[in-house]
């Protein structure tokens, strides 16, 4: 079985939903808004290290942001491998990730963005399960987060487009070290160790069929909603739902 942490990760948190989204193919067709930011703002950084510049010409949030990764940490921290695909055989199954880069000290990196402060975030990534698959695919024990916090201020009414986009990226330039940062954290062999062990068992129960059961517990876990809470219950194969599409 070929398998990502995220499917490992909806598989534990609700199997109900795992079985919507990964044996039926159905998916919501609305995205929510932190994956809409975060892909927005992995995809300008990752220009940035491809080409050393990224289109900011839509003066969306994500352009902010990348805006102030590109002032105060893009002169410091040099990325040498960019969105790379990495997998490694685990028991019978394959695990795939695709990391966000290796820095020039093959150390791993990855780039958040939270509502946090990155002081208070960095506590959050202690047990990152997502690090800890792609060190143990990658043989890497040490990792680089660059976390960006998300502006907080609003457009004002008879503010332009190009007007509110100088003042979030001005909204860095205050606390900076509250705002953008990058912090280093490591994990033992023994560790990576237990957490592959741990996660082989779990992608073998991930192959029966027979243990697919709903956690209701999940339905509105994290102060926000399932996206699959309008088909859970009465889910049928046969029919279309308005905001889903079926994929292969």
């Amino acid at each position: 079985m070929k398998v990502s942490i995220s499917r490992v990760k909806l598989f534990k948190a609700c199997r109900r939903a795992y079985e919507l989204k990964y044996v039926y193919g159905l998916k919501s067709i609305q995205k929510a808004d932190a994956l809409v930011t975060g892909t927005n703002y992995h995809e300008k950084l990752e220009a940035l290290y491809r080409t050393g510049d990224f289109d900011s010409s839509d003066l969306s949030r994500e352009s902010a942001m990348a805006t102030a990764y590109k002032k105060y940490v893009y002169p410091r921290f040099r990325v040498d491998s960019v969105e790379s695909w990495e997998s490694c055989p685990l028991g019978h199954h394959v695990l795939i990730g695709r990391v966000d880069g290796l820095s020039e000290d093959a150390k791993l990196v990855e780039h958040k963005t939270t509502s946090l402060d990155p002081a208070e975030y960095v506590f959050n990534l202690q047990w990152d399960e997502q690090i800890l698959a792609y060190m143990g695919m990658t043989g890497t024990r040490e990792v680089y987060y660059t976390i960006c916090r998300k502006p907080t201020i609003r457009q004002k009414k008879n503010e332009s487009d190009e007007e509110f986009f100088n003042r979030m990226v001005e909204w860095y330039d205050v606390d900076t070290d509250r705002k953008i940062a990058v912090t280093l954290l490591s994990r033992t062999d023994e560790e990576i160790s237990t957490f592959m062990h741990d996660l082989e068992l779990t992608v073998d129960d991930m192959e029966n069929p027979a243990c697919l059961y709903r956690n209701t517990s999940y339905c509105n876990c994290w102060g926000r909603r399932c996206e699959y809470s309008p088909v859970c219950l009465n889910y049928d194969p046969e029919q279309a739902y308005v905001g889903f599409e079926r994929r292969p």
